[in-house]
């Protein structure tokens, strides 16, 4: 077996891991974002550090969508040294919150995410270097469907708790409570 034939991957695999990149990209962009809305919205002495995250969750979201419509990841570089960073941030502050005996579920959701998107797009430069995974060959439809539908299940599972874990969670109506028009609950 040669040394090519042992290294690469088929389209299918190079595409669906490209989307779980990106849906991971997102899914952290969005807690991100909630993130900075409860550090804005506690108008605290770390209200300021509200900015960096919207700043942050906002690029990624950007560069996550900019790569899913491209089919590939883009601003690799860049991309790679903010998710760094954020898993160094979340990390951090998760590190100074158990010292309080407190455990921030949307950082630990949002380090989750970041090192999910980050592990995904370090496997794609590894395996596709120069083109961020586009391939000559066309992925499989119906296995791209399925790893489409895992991606987004796996993502949505700690995005999810994340979102909750924000302030805009912890003051959300539960699903229960929601009334549809005639007082009929869904």
């Amino acid at each position: 077996m040669s040394a090519q034939a042992a290294t690469s991957v088929g389209p299918t695999t190079g595409a669906s891991v490209t989307l779980f990149s990106c849906f991971a990209g997102m899914g952290a962009a969005l807690v991100e974002l909630s993130i900075a809305s409860s550090y804005i919205s506690g108008r605290g002495p770390l209200a300021w550090t509200g900015g960096i995250f919207a700043a942050w969750g906002l690029a990624l979201l950007a560069s996550s969508v900019a790569s899913l419509q491209r089919g590939r990841l883009r601003f690799r570089k860049p991309t790679t040294i903010g998710l760094l960073a954020a898993a160094l941030v979340h990390v951090g502050l998760l590190m100074a919150g158990m010292t309080q005996r407190v455990l921030d579920g949307g950082h630990l959701a949002a380090l989750f995410l970041v090192l999910m998107a980050l592990g995904s797009s370090a496997w794609l430069d590894r395996r596709y270097p120069d083109d961020g995974g586009t391939t000559v060959a066309a992925p499989r439809a119906g296995a791209l469907l399925a790893a489409t539908f895992a991606a987004a299940v796996v993502v949505a599972a700690i995005t999810t708790p994340g979102l909750a874990a924000s302030v805009a969670g912890a003051h959300a109506v539960p699903h229960g409570e929601h009334s549809l028009p005639g007082g009929h609950n869904h």
